[in-house]
């Protein structure tokens, strides 16, 4: 079986989801799977090499079109073909055949459904959430209002559009001290690891943030935020309308105001592991009946959202009054939550194989329905007067 592992993409997030490809293609198992990595670069073009296991090719990225061979997608009567143009003067086209792509994207089209919509039209199986799934997951504002519609407590909250915001700011940031009580999260409403995001203090403030958020997205979050709560994340796995599996559930921690960017991918030394490199504790050190509440709404959270293959549910946690607020759903986590699964039982090459094998089940059930009727109703069309004129 062809497994073709994607990562990059047009994404602020495009070096996080290059860790994330590198550390899947070093783990899936080889045995059972042919694995053919595709680079896509942050001007949108396809390359495939067999260095791209290692993480040090990647500090050039400029370099990479000089060894790499470029890989060109092509969709014709609804297949997709893919062409890899070898390098050197006589070398030809050759095509790859694809069973299952792998995605481990982070952010842009390559997570919100764009490449997801692609792989549907052409009916080749892949691994993590469909269109809608997708699509629900990255936009944080969209997802909590089926959190609410579920009756699945998260913050109060505001969804604000750039141009409103151009045309009454002042309005805007007058209202936001009686919507909110400080401190408030601004952040955008489809970007992940933390990009964008500023907790503020002092209504002062907010312009500053919400300024911030709008370079990355035309649409923003504004978010109340939970004082003295614990952080508490879970992955789950599985397709929606099946049975779904639950990891063990970990506690973050950081070392600024929230979990930023630098706490979840820099390391002192200038190494980053993903996001293994932030600082948790697997399991938390919670009671098993808060446990096994948080794993019970990560699933309903996956669940509502018509999620597949693998996604991250984060939490707040209030101990003094038992509360447990969502925060937001990631269907494509960094490092695929791997160290969580580990702690569960599952390890890495083990994992990868399962997210394979449920895109493939996934993808069989899609063909027990029907799309299309055999009959064609514009046979016996008949054209009306007005029709006639139009046409």
């Amino acid at each position: 079986m062809n497994v073709v592992v994607m990562f990059g993409g047009k994404s602020t997030e495009h070096e996080v989801s290059v860790i994330t490809g590198v550390q899947v293609l070093q783990n899936i198992d080889k045995e059972k799977f042919e694995v053919v990595p595709i680079y896509v670069a942050k001007d949108g073009a396809w390359y495939t090499s067999p260095r791209f296991s290692d993480i040090t090719t990647f500090k050039n990225l400029e370099e990479i079109p000089n060894f790499a061979e470029e890989v060109t997608p092509l969709f014709s009567a609804g297949k997709l073909k893919l062409l890899i143009k070898q390098k050197g003067f006589l070398a030809k086209e050759k095509e790859l055949p694809v069973n299952v792509f792998f995605l481990c994207f982070h952010g842009g089209l390559g997570e919100s459904g764009g490449f997801q919509g692609l792989f549907e039209l052409s009916e080749i199986p892949y691994v993590g959430s469909g269109i809608l799934g997708s699509a629900l997951g990255m936009d944080k504002a969209v997802a909590k209002k089926v959190f609410e519609a579920e009756k699945i407590q998260s913050a109060p909250f505001k969804e604000i559009f750039f141009e409103e915001w151009e045309k009454d700011k002042e309005k805007i940031l007058k209202e936001a001290e009686k919507w909110f009580r400080l401190p408030i999260f601004v952040k955008p409403a489809r970007a992940g690891s933390s990009i964008g995001v500023t907790k503020v203090k002092e209504f002062s403030d907010l312009e500053n943030a919400v300024d911030l958020a709008f370079a990355f997205d035309e649409k923003i979050l504004v978010e109340e935020g939970v004082t003295e709560a614990r952080e508490v994340n879970v992955s789950v796995m599985g397709n929606a309308g099946h049975e779904l599996k639950v990891s063990e559930c970990e506690e973050v921690f950081h070392e600024t105001d929230f979990l930023s960017y630098s706490d979840k991918y820099e390391k002192k030394e200038g190494q980053s592991q993903g996001m293994v490199s932030t600082k948790r504790v697997i399991p938390a050190e919670i009671s098993r009946e808060i446990k096994n509440k948080i794993q019970e709404l990560a699933k309903r959270v996956f669940e509502n959202l018509g999620c597949a293959g693998l996604a991250r549910v984060d939490f707040l946690y209030k101990e003094k009054t038992g509360e447990i607020f969502v925060i937001e759903i990631n269907t494509i986590p960094g490092s695929m939550a791997f160290y969580r699964w580990e702690k569960s039982g599952i390890s890495f090459p083990e994992l990868t194989s399962e997210l394979i094998d449920l895109a493939v089940k996934r993808q069989a059930e899609k063909k027990k329905h029907t799309t299309v009727f055999a009959s064609n109703i514009l046979k016996n069309f008949k054209p009306s007067l007005k029709t006639q004129k139009t046409g």
